[in-house]
């Protein structure tokens, strides 16, 4: 180091060689002075600080740490002191509390071959001698204290052969030589075991070691699972060896995690009642069929199932289907189960009801659309009412199909019957075009595909479907449409812009039903049984769903559940008697039926005492005894009228809707035109109340022309009828004179 002489003086401060000295810790340089010429600066000798004698010795120190790393350590792969002492760690309290020592050894890679001197490091608990050469572990013996033996990657033949220290807790062997198991029997505390990588066929010498939790025997020639009985593994992994079959692990109570992939396992048996289980792992094995997964169906802990590289996965549907099985795994083949999955999984496998419906009408939204757009003008609803349907609903033999049959027999001026389409063959006493159309199930796929069903559903592997032309036949001859289906079939309905009436036909007595169904012998026992469940199902949906129907009547007899029936649509329909032709034509039959009874000298105990018919036009059937009686009475334009008034609310009642009286009055009886008005008319009308029965309200037309009567309508209305509403008293009579 260069340094300026500082010359020093005890007299007044004077310029000397370009400096001015001030006293001996501050010189001032002259500013006069040229700093840039050197040549007269004199350099001073250097005295050596503290802080040079410091940097002095580091240097020294870094000189001897150079010397140190040229020293071969551990020659000829004999581990010596100086090795040892750099690998030392973890500084603590020996294992008797008396010294403080180094508890830890790390010395990889430094392909040693003998490791004797590890015996005079009698405390350590952990000893890490992996990436060597070691074939002798025998001078581990010297270390009773040892707890973490990691001697992988060597040429270790023989499992722990040394003493056994007195808690021996975890051992890595893996990568080396070994090709058999001893007895382990005295390492009574050991928790983890790997040997991975070795030449081992064989599991054995465990059977003493009850407090083994992880046992890791990967990529060895093991050919079966064996001698793990009774022991507390809760992690086993026996990946890529050459097992066939999952056995012998059924005592494996705590078992969570299990890793058999790269072996040979087809089946999942012998997975079952380990419910503590979280994990398998069954990648490139031989699962072939989707039937395995019931082996681990019921493990309530299970959240991760591996199954890549199986020929399972090349099945459609796949994953959904390990997801709809076993709803509560979390990760599926090393992928996140998202929640719209197992959503998904279950609509496809096992979707309600409600979302089978929803598919259905969809599908025929779709088709119908696809196909040039018609107008069906008869079913068409209007602002206020939908066209009148009654639906009956019920399972298979509760007499829906009866019961609809004689109701559209009875009021044939109201219902007609709306003829569904099936696959199934027909039964005896069953008409095509009558019952239903029977037709091919080709036929009724590419219907289908046309777009011409609005609801269709399959039981017991048959088709049933309901055509839009069907309803419309009905509609067409201005009467509401009386179907029957099942549950299946309601739904799909309910998801068109039909709103029908739902009356539930259903057997409450489960044996008067079995024997109905045994007695017609049409189903099987297995069919009877499946029927009976069904309509259970029937039950819980008309209790989970309030409203759901309108109606519930009970089928045990048929008789009485069509009492019940034709009560409740004579309610919908406002017929509370019968009509006076109707009440005739019953006299009538009764008294011939009396007459022939005479004759042939037998008395006649039955009478009949049945309602007609109720009739929405004034037509008459053309039997000769009706047509005496409608030609004794008559029929006149008030009856007519009259008939027409309660037919017209008869609808509103089917459809469920009442206009107010108010808007009754405004909209069906219009006020008289200034002209109308003040013009009074004669007529003649006398009312019979014995062959008549007159209601309490009374309708009756008037017209602009003088010489229109009651009894003799003309032929051409006028354009402007004028309605009057008269309220009578029961008993009355309107004369004229002359």
């Amino acid at each position: 180091m260069a340094a300026l002489e500082l010359r020093t003086s005890n007299e007044s401060p004077q310029p000397n060689d370009h400096y001015i000295h001030l006293d001996e810790d501050l010189d001032l340089y002259a500013p006069e002075t040229d700093i840039l010429t050197l040549e007269n600066l004199v350099p001073s000798p250097y005295v050596p600080d503290e802080d040079d004698a410091t940097l002095q010795n580091s240097d020294s120190f870094t000189k001897a740490a150079d010397d140190n790393d040229d020293v071969e350590l551990s020659p000829g792969g004999i581990l010596d002191e100086e090795t040892v002492a750099r690998g030392l760690s973890n500084l603590g309290l020996s294992a008797d509390g008396i010294y403080q020592v180094y508890l830890d050894v790390t010395i990889p890679g430094f392909s040693l071959v003998d490791i004797g001197v590890l015996g005079e490091f009698a405390h350590l608990q952990r000893v890490e001698i992996s990436h060597n050469n070691i074939s002798d572990l025998s001078p581990l013996s010297k270390l009773p204290y040892l707890l973490y033996l990691n001697a992988s990657h060597n040429n270790i033949s023989q499992l722990l052969n040394f003493a056994p220290p007195f808690n021996l807790l975890e051992v890595d062997l893996s990568y080396n030589q070994i090709n058999n198991m001893s007895d382990l029997s005295a390492h009574h505390a050991l928790r983890k075991l790997v040997l991975d990588n070795n030449l081992i066929t064989e599991i054995k010498g465990l059977e003493n070691c009850q407090c083994l939790k992880s046992l890791s025997l990967a990529h060895n020639h093991l050919e079966a699972i064996q001698g793990l009985d009774n022991l507390p593994l809760q992690y086993l992994n026996l990946c890529h060896n050459m097992i066939k079959r999952i056995e012998n692990i059924g005592s494996l109570n705590n078992l969570r995690n299990l890793n058999l992939s790269g072996n040979k396992v087809r089946s999942l048996q012998g997975l079952e009642g380990h419910n503590v289980l979280e994990s398998i792992d069954l990648e490139d094995n031989e699962v072939i069929d989707i039937v395995e997964i019931q082996h681990i169906q019921q493990l309530g802990m299970l959240r991760e199932l591996n199954l890549l590289r199986n020929p399972i996965q090349e099945l459609p549907y796949y994953r959904l289907a390990i997801l709809f099985h076993i709803p509560r795994l979390c990760l599926l083949d090393r992928h996140k189960v998202e929640v719209e999955e197992k959503v998904s999984a279950k609509n496809t496998f096992d979707a309600s009801l409600e979302v089978i419906a929803a598919r259905d009408h969809i599908m025929h939204v779709v088709y119908s659309f696809l196909q040039p757009q018609r107008i069906w003008d008869s079913t068409l609803p209007s602002v206020e009412t939908p066209y009148p349907m009654l639906v009956l609903v019920g399972p298979q033999g509760s007499g829906k199909k009866e019961l609809s049959m004689k109701l559209v027999e009875e009021f044939a001026d109201y219902f007609g019957y709306g003829v569904s389409h099936t696959t199934r063959l027909p039964r005896p006493h069953e008409e095509n075009g009558k019952d239903y159309y029977f037709v091919s199930l080709e036929r009724f796929e590419i219907d289908v595909k046309m777009g011409q069903f609005i609801q269709t559903h399959k039981i017991d592997d048959t088709w049933y479907g309901l055509q839009m032309e069907s309803i419309e036949c009905v509609a067409r001859e201005g009467l509401a449409c009386v179907i029957h289906m099942e549950l299946e079939g309601v739904l799909t309905l309910k998801n068109t812009y039909f709103e029908p009436r739902y009356v539930l036909i259903i057997p409450l007595e489960k044996e008067a039903y079995e024997r109905r169904l045994q007695q017609c012998g049409l189903y099987t026992e297995s069919q009877i049984e499946h029927i009976l469940r069904r309509a259970d199902l029937y039950c819980k949906y008309n209790q989970d769903h309030p409203g759901f129907f309108d109606m519930m009547i009970s089928s045990e007899d048929i008789a009485e559940a069509y009492h019940k029936l034709r009560r409740l649509v004579m309610d919908y329909l406002g017929i509370s008697s019968l009509s006076p032709v109707a009440q005739a034509n019953n006299m009538n039959e009764a008294g011939k039926s009396e007459t022939q009874h005479a004759a042939s000298g037998e008395t006649s105990t039955n009478q009949t005492t049945g309602q007609s018919r109720p009739k929405l036009s004034g037509t008459e059937h053309t039997s000769p005894t009706r047509c005496h009686v409608s030609s004794a009475v008559g029929k006149g334009i008030v009856e007519e009228e009259s008939i027409r008034r309660r037919q017209s609310a008869a609808k509103e009642v089917v459809t469920g809707y009442v206009p107010p009286i108010y808007e009754q009055l405004l909209a069906q009886y219009p006020r008289m035109t200034p002209e109308q008005q003040g013009v009074s008319r004669t007529w003649t009308m006398t009312v019979m109340h014995s062959s008549i029965i007159m209601p309490t309200r009374l309708t009756c037309h008037m017209f602009q022309s003088s010489q229109a009567s009651m009894l003799s309508p003309p032929a051409a209305p006028p354009k402007a009828p004028v309605y009057l509403t008269l309220t009578l008293p029961q008993n009355f009579s309107i004369s004229h004179p002359g």
